[in-house]
């Protein structure tokens, strides 16, 4: 019987294994490259254990799993800026493959889902061959919020949730990334039982003792998956869903997320699911190269947290005080933009002038930390990353050509502190 430091497991008279992830640590489960070993090590064992007949996937933790850890994250995203497009296939794919050899096990795997559900414990659990979800609206959350931090999902979830939903509404969840509860689950096939929880375990079991040789609906023979109410083959099929779901021209043009992921769902509708799900992880590692997918994940993921611990989020923080505060200038700066007429561009370099401004006043101690508070309120758009994110990225020459100021500009490039944050 299997048993790590992630996922514990017990084997009953019937032979159902009840994995149980309870990452040890940790509040919540979440998707490390521990977790993945941990999974794979799982189903090597399941399938060369002869007394295991189908295996239940649950958490031990009040939550189910949530999705990838800050330092896999990490890891992602500097390697993104580095590697060959090869070695990003093979680094972020491997997730996806776990998921698609268990959909593939000639055993049954059952997910119990007992609390929130998110990112990649969606995906694992739409990998599983059914699933079941507790009865409680507002300890389950089920959705894939990806598109909120710039990236899509990239271990199948693209493909799989619109198989199950249907195309508008699996679009729609990827476009906006709002989580569903356990009714709407229910009512949309994404789950195949709702229940109180001392009958999850039970019921999970006994979908899988009824699941002798499990497949997967895109596994079956002659799986056809209809479309509508879009045409797939429509040359203006990505405006169309755009509107419809509410995705602006904007957007469209400034978050390449949108596109990546109605490229993915269009693109891999009539793939197998091996090829589809290929083809979305060569997408994700496109999407990933890109700047401001880097850019959106460091400012609304990676460097949040510690912000929000300095206080620097809070309504009345030291970015909002005092001659040089930052996010007062930044308010100005947008508002003389927005009243010349000014483009995109030069409304971006108005407002990172003015945060340099701040800088070389002395204002700013952490300008990572301080592009969190710039995006977060508001002031500064996120695919750019926050001001002193952007001023980096554009350059000196051409901040001073659209919006001058050479002596705030020459100070932060001269600071290394600046460059290397």
């Amino acid at each position: 019987m299997f048993n790590d430091s992630n996922i514990q497991t017990e084997l009953d008279a019937d032979g159902i294994l009840v994995a149980r992830i309870d990452m040890q640590g940790r509040t919540m489960n979440v998707f490390s490259r521990a977790m993945m070993d941990s999974l794979d090590a799982l189903m090597t064992s399941v399938a060369g254990d002869t007394a295991v007949k189908g295996v239940v996937l649950t958490s031990g933790k009040s939550a189910f799993l949530a999705g990838a850890d800050l330092d896999m994250i990490r890891v992602f995203t500097e390697r993104a800026k580095i590697d060959a497009v090869p070695q990003l296939n093979e680094l972020f794919g491997h997730l996806g493959r776990l998921f698609r050899r268990l959909e593939l096990s000639t055993k049954p795997y059952i997910a119990a889902i007992n609390g929130l559900a998110l990112g990649g414990g969606l995906e694992v659990a739409m990998a599983c061959h059914a699933r079941v979800v507790l009865d409680d609206e507002k300890a389950v959350q089920l959705g894939l919020p990806e598109i909120k931090l710039g990236l899509l999902p990239g271990a199948g979830g693209t493909q799989r949730l619109p198989r199950l939903v249907g195309p508008a509404k699996g679009l729609a969840m990827l476009l906006v990334g709002d989580p569903v509860g356990p009714a709407e689950a229910l009512k949309l096939k994404l789950v195949d039982a709702v229940v109180p929880a001392d009958q999850l375990i039970a019921k999970a079991k006994e979908l899988a003792k009824a699941m002798p040789q499990p497949r997967a609906l895109w596994d079956r023979h002659g799986a056809n998956f209809d479309s509508a109410p879009y045409d797939f083959k429509s040359p203006t099929i990505i405006a169309t869903i755009a509107q419809d779901v509410g995705v602006s021209d904007y957007q469209l043009k400034h978050y390449p997320a949108y596109t990546a992921i109605i490229n993915c769902v269009v693109g891999g509708w009539n793939l197998p699911l091996t090829q589809a799900c290929d083809r979305e992880m060569d997408i994700f590692v496109e999407l990933m190269r890109d700047p401001v997918a880097g850019n959106m994940v460091r400012t609304l993921f990676l460097n949040r947290q510690k912000a929000s611990k300095l206080g620097l989020l809070a309504p009345d923080s030291v970015l909002t005080r005092g001659e040089h505060a930052l996010l007062p200038a930044l308010k100005a700066a947008n508002e003389q933009a927005k009243a010349s007429g000014a483009d995109e561009a030069t409304k971006l370099a108005l407002a990172t002038v003015a945060a340099l401004r701040c800088a070389q006043a002395g204002g700013i101690d952490q300008p990572e930390l301080a592009d969190v508070a710039a995006v977060i309120g508001g002031l500064f758009p996120s695919y750019a990353g926050g001001p002193f994110t952007y001023a980096r990225q554009i350059g000196a020459a051409a901040l001073a050509r659209l919006a001058g100021d050479d002596a705030a500009i020459a100070a932060f490039f001269a600071e290394p502190a600046a460059a290397a944050a």
